[in-house]
């Protein structure tokens, strides 16, 4: 039986929800939880999300978080497979780390608050811990304390939606998740379909509204990248399309997948389909791009520039400076 699509939207809210399979940990130590919040720390930096609330478990994670330039499911999938990747050779196992797909329910503005204190109120419900500030793999103290995790957790929405003074919303905030330490745990949100809560059948409704707007502006995106990378680059569009492997076409068709999928939320699909290759080389060419963006300030400024209506071709002398090495 075929799996129900899941219902992501990027620049909304989603809660995660992930657990192991039968036979293994997600942690076994402190190293195991630091090495994936420092890749989850990496995917903040680089933009691709936002991140307000996290509490991570031996057998199941929790995250409340905004998907920003990439799909949901790029960035879990980067963020599963690098952390099962990491767990497999330390511990010299194989095979699935995470039972199945991760839960996704996309949720409204109007949730976060409950969504936030819902995640950090898991470790008392599970009985892990008798305290939730006590609980140290839990963003809760980020929102008392400010620390730690301040680099890695926006904490600005939930807690001016309590008060203007820091202080005062961090005492409230404190106070608010107190009070339900006793309620069952639903994450916060009443789900109305799966995949969506109550309040974010709203923003189903307007996604579905113009779905087919937003379907026919991706179709016509592809080419017009292209064209502008062509003119940042100084190379001829059409040459892309080519089986040349000159460094500069192999370096523009690296900047084109990364901005059709990152920014054109174009599909790996769409992009081999147009440059005529086959879908693993694309996305060798995304994840080298994805890599660049935050280790290449070259390659970061050609790629902001493609999102901008105007082009600078003075831009186009710096390309030879991004190739990886």
């Amino acid at each position: 039986m075929p799996r129900a699509k899941r219902i992501t939207f990027q620049d909304h809210y989603h809660l995660i929800v992930a657990k192991s399979s039968s036979d293994s940990q997600l942690f076994y130590d402190d190293i195991d939880f630091e090495a994936y919040l420092e890749t989850l720390r990496q995917i903040v930096r680089d933009k691709f999300c936002v991140l307000y609330a996290f509490c991570l478990q031996k057998k199941e994670i929790r995250l409340a978080i905004k998907p920003y330039h990439l799909s949901l499911a790029r960035i879990m999938q980067r963020l599963h497979c690098s952390h099962t990747l990491r767990i497999n050779k330390r511990y010299l196992r194989k095979g699935n780390l995470f039972q199945g797909r991760f839960k996704s329910i996309i949720f409204s503005i109007e949730d976060l608050l409950n969504v936030v204190r819902s995640i950090h109120l898991w470790p008392i419900r599970t009985g892990v811990s008798r305290r939730v500030e006590s609980y140290y793999y839990s963003s809760q103290n980020t929102y008392s304390l400010g620390t730690p995790w301040s680099d890695l957790i926006n904490t600005r929405e939930v807690l001016s939606s309590l008060s203007d003074n820091l202080p005062i919303s961090q005492k409230t905030f404190v106070r608010f998740v107190e009070s339900a330490a006793l309620e069952k745990d639903d994450y916060g949100i009443q789900e109305r379909i799966p995949g969506v809560s109550e309040t974010g059948i709203e923003l189903l409704k307007r996604h579905t509204k113009n779905e087919n707007n937003l379907q026919i502006k991706k179709r016509l995106t592809l080419p017009h990248i292209a064209k502008r990378v062509g003119l940042l680059l100084n190379v001829n569009p059409t040459l892309l399309l080519t089986a040349s492997r000159r460094q500069d076409l192999v370096m523009a068709r690296r900047l084109l997948a990364t901005a059709a999928v990152m920014n054109g939320r174009k599909s790996i699909t769409e992009v081999a389909s147009y440059l005529n290759r086959d879908k693993a080389q694309i996305s060798r060419l995304v994840s080298q791009g994805m890599d660049l963006v935050s280790a290449n300030e070259p390659f970061k400024t050609l790629l902001d520039s493609l999102k901008g209506k105007q082009v600078s071709l003075s831009l186009s002398k710096t390309h030879t400076d991004c190739a990886p090495n």
